[in-house]
């Protein structure tokens, strides 16, 4: 008989359901007396106590692996987490994780944990689901215990995983599947380095934790993949800041990734502001030089010119060859776009000296470059193919920008007064002239343009010296337009640096281009600085002038000669610098 009275055992038994009620399941009840009922009943309030604190500890635990799931972790994060924390709920030493894909036709290993030491089964480890053990498992959807591993080898020689875990030390397993809102996503092992570690127990305890299971590390999964296609993102969007950035200003760049259409195909008109460079005799330069200094001397131009538009905005469009199209007002527009345009043209050409003590430095020739702008409607977006495309610009503004940059000399800055207007007030201009341009029917009037706001080109200045023996020379005009004999002769009387003062009888359009040919054959090209006139002699600026020209007006290359004739003469010179 027990020494607690019956009526004593009922009052123990309902403080025990009251503390069970609570959450408390540390109480125990006397159980003794196998056939008196009362007995029993405390027997079954043992029971239940042992079971619903179990299914507590399973329940705290993956409310604690949820909180973490929901604060934002990763896969990695939960599994870990599980593995650290999960042994109230079972016996391991080893947890892998394994996800279906190829549309649940393959297993792959995505995570591991040990404490037996190195794993030799990890993560890459793949294998086909179809006729695998798995895929029973998968099918019943019931867990898998495998308690002697050494036993099940033998039977089963050629499985592969089999004999990798076994190698790490591996003896029992728990292969469970994982399946969140009814699709298989994949399974999780559990293992033990003691034979017979796992009993149909676990296998409920599994079951009452599956649902929830599954779902937190699909939910972890889906994590952690987001966050490698964001990664991937944004390695994929710094190499297109990297590469662009090279031709757009940064602010465009990040616009053009956050804006769903910013690479669609197609156009739309646009009134944009036309920025054309092009080096002065780089050509026939070229053609002096090793390739290799080539390369180097248009690295050099390019490089410091493209960082000049960056920080004015502008977008790098195109290089052509030495030539450079910038856009103002694509792919974004503002309201100070062809100031900004103009002030660029300025900054560049500033920058220049910066290009040409350099090109000294390497022993590279020195550059000088010309300057066109002009505003105008235009097409602009990308062309081209899905796979392969340009954002680039049409219209006939851009082949006006073209032309006015044609007439331009070395260090020159030139704009169409469309442009001109457009940029406001407090730009510093200089000469003002109409050039008929080639394609144009009517004049384009263009203004040069020394500053704006407190940045400033100094007009070129190049004093002219008389030749001791003015050398003749056959002049050819290079315009279509009709303004009479397109070859007549002259005389070259003096020489800069850069211009020349030529008597001639020929009729020229200011700006226009012409080509001498002086004795031996040798050609040189030229352009009209001075007003047009017949039987008078105009002022020219120079292309290129090879050392054979030097030579052949007495100069070593670079020098100007000494003044030896007065008079007459000195005075067209005179006449000429004051007119240019």
């Amino acid at each position: 008989m027990d020494s607690v009275m019956p009526d004593d055992r009922i009052e123990r038994y309902i403080e025990a359901t009251e503390a069970l009620r609570d959450g408390r399941f540390g109480v125990r009840v006397p159980a003794t007396g196998s056939s008196d009922l009362v007995a029993r009943l405390g027997s079954t309030l043992n029971d239940l106590s042992s079971s619903l604190e179990q299914r507590w500890r399973e329940v705290a635990e993956l409310d604690a692996i949820a909180a973490r799931t929901n604060a934002g972790f990763l896969l990695d994060d939960v599994l870990e987490g599980f593995f650290r924390d999960a042994r109230e709920i079972f016996p391991y030493d080893r947890i892998g994780f394994s996800l279906l894909e190829d549309g649940g036709t393959v297993v792959r290993a995505r995570w591991a944990r040990s404490d037996l030491g190195p794993l030799h089964l990890g993560r890459g480890y793949a294998a086909r689901l179809e006729g695998s053990s798995l895929q029973s498992i998968l099918e019943t959807g019931r867990p898998r215990i495998l308690n002697d591993l050494v036993t099940y080898l033998e039977a089963k020689p050629s499985s592969e995983s089999t004999k990798l875990v076994l190698e790490e030390g591996v003896r029992s397993s728990l292969t469970c599947p994982l399946i969140a809102s009814g699709v298989a996503v994949g399974f999780i092992f559990f293992s033990s380095r003691n034979p017979g570690a796992y009993r149909d127990a676990h296998v409920e305890a599994y079951q009452r934790i599956a649902g929830q299971l599954a779902a937190l590390v699909e939910k972890g999964r889906l994590v952690s993949e987001l966050s490698e296609q964001k990664a991937a993102l944004q390695i994929r969007n710094g190499f297109i800041t990297k590469v662009f950035g090279r031709y757009l200003s940064d602010a465009v760049v990040e616009q053009l990734l956050e804006t769903p259409d910013g690479l669609k195909l197609g156009g739309e008109r646009r009134v944009v502001t036309i920025v054309m460079t092009d080096l002065r005799g780089f050509t026939e330069m070229a053609e002096r030089l090793a390739p290799e200094r080539v390369v180097a001397l248009l690295n050099l131009y390019l490089g410091t010119m493209s960082e000049v538009v960056l920080k004015y905005g502008g977008t790098v469009d195109e290089f052509i060859g030495d030539a450079i199209l910038v856009l103002f007002g694509a792919p974004l527009a503002g309201q100070d776009d062809a100031r900004r345009a103009l002030a660029c043209a300025v900054a560049m050409q500033q920058a220049m000296e910066r290009v040409n003590a350099r090109a000294r430095e390497l022993a590279l020739p020195e550059m000088e470059m010309g300057i066109g702008i002009h505003t105008g409607e235009v097409v602009v977006g990308n062309v081209g193919s899905e796979r392969r495309a340009k954002y680039g610009v049409v219209g006939t503004a851009i082949n006006l920008a073209s032309r006015i940059q044609g007439f331009t000399l070395g260090g020159q800055v030139l704009a169409s007064d469309v442009a001109l207007g457009a940029a406001g007030e407090g730009i510093e201009c200089g000469a003002r002239f109409s050039v008929h341009a080639k394609g144009f029917r009517d004049p384009i009037s263009i203004v040069e343009i020394f500053g704006v706001g407190k940045e400033r080109l100094a007009p070129s200045a190049d004093p002219l010296t008389l030749l001791s023996r003015p050398v003749e020379v056959k002049v050819e005009r290079l315009s279509e337009e009709d303004l009479g004999v397109r070859t007549t002769t002259g005389l070259l009387r003096a020489v800069g640096r850069l211009d020349g003062a030529l008597e001639t009888d020929g009729t020229f359009a200011p700006r226009e281009e012409v080509r001498l040919t002086l004795p031996g054959d040798l050609v040189v090209h030229a352009r009209i600085l001075g007003p047009a006139g017949r039987g008078t002699g105009v002022r020219i600026r120079f292309g290129t002038r090879p050392d054979e020209v030097a030579g052949l007006l007495g100069m070593r290359p670079g020098e100007t000669p000494p003044r030896t004739d007065t008079g007459k003469s000195a005075a067209l010179v005179d006449g000429l610098a004051r007119r240019s």
